[in-house]
């Protein structure tokens, strides 16, 4: 082959790479938080409210706090040391405002993550329901010193002249996911694909509903309940942040009067 011959063929080459360098890869959605500079966001241990005693709250707590600290701008504290700060100040759950403002100025946190297991069936097909709720502090320095007799008066529910108040949480979140429904299944497969279980990386993976590879995996998250909660967890995430991102959303422009 000649260098005129060659010549084209390699342009060719770099245009079919590229091509497919921009198309978008299958598998679960990216976590991205709306905020132009870092945030520090605690995660309270999630409420059993499933009444189930088979839930392992912890470790679905820290399933949340791991996806969250994969956005960007997003640093999460880890969980024990939330849970660390909540029996120093004798929290056995946030149940008001007041006391995740405190909470959050104990940790210097921008951010706390409140969250209930709603419900909880781990047989297959396995089905969890979770609601999560966001508080935000309006007071937070990270660079002061913490003094806790001072943030136990002033987190109450009425604060003195001139203090911010933390009455309602700024985003909520819940959903309850059947891994039955159809469109869950799909979302499974997405995560699963996105995790790289499989062998096969091909465009066509998740569009061929009789692929093995694809059929062993959506089975492995139905009878793994560590996996199918690592899952909701995901998707409760990208719901907050999404939630997020809608609330910080410049509002759209008022047309113009007639």
């Amino acid at each position: 082959m000649t260098s005129k011959q060659v010549l084209p063929t390699l342009v060719v080459a770099l245009l079919f790479l590229a091509s497919c360098k921009d198309q978008p890869k299958p598998g679960a959605d990216p976590l991205v938080a709306p905020y132009p500079a870092r945030r520090v966001w605690a995660i309270a241990p999630l409420r059993n409210e499933a009444g189930t005693v088979q839930i392992d709250v912890l470790k679905m707590s820290d399933h949340l706090a791991r996806h969250l600290t994969n956005a960007a701008n997003l640093d999460v504290l880890p969980v024990n040391r939330t849970l660390a700060a909540m029996e120093a100040l004798q929290l056995s759950r946030i149940s008001t405002p007041s006391d995740a403002l405190l909470l959050m100025d104990t940790l210097h946190a921008e951010g706390l993550v409140v969250g209930s297991i709603t419900a909880y069936d781990p047989y297959d097909p396995p089905k969890i329901g979770m609601t999560l709720e966001l508080y935000q502090n309006p007071r937070v320095d990270p660079g002061a010193s913490i003094d806790v007799r001072k943030l136990t008066r002033a987190a109450t529910d009425n604060p003195g002249p001139g203090q911010p108040r933390t009455r309602q949480p700024v985003s909520a979140v819940s959903a309850y996911l059947d891994s039955a429904d159809s469109a869950v299944r799909h979302k499974v497969q997405r995560y699963a694909f996105d995790r790289g279980g499989s062998s096969r990386r091909d465009d066509q993976w998740l569009d061929n509903p009789f692929d093995k590879a694809q059929d062993d995996e959506w089975r492995l998250y139905r009878i793994s309940t560590d996996l199918y909660s690592e899952f909701v967890t995901y998707v409760m995430s990208w719901r907050l942040l999404r939630a997020e991102t809608q609330r910080l959303a410049p509002p759209p422009p008022t047309p113009p009067a007639r």
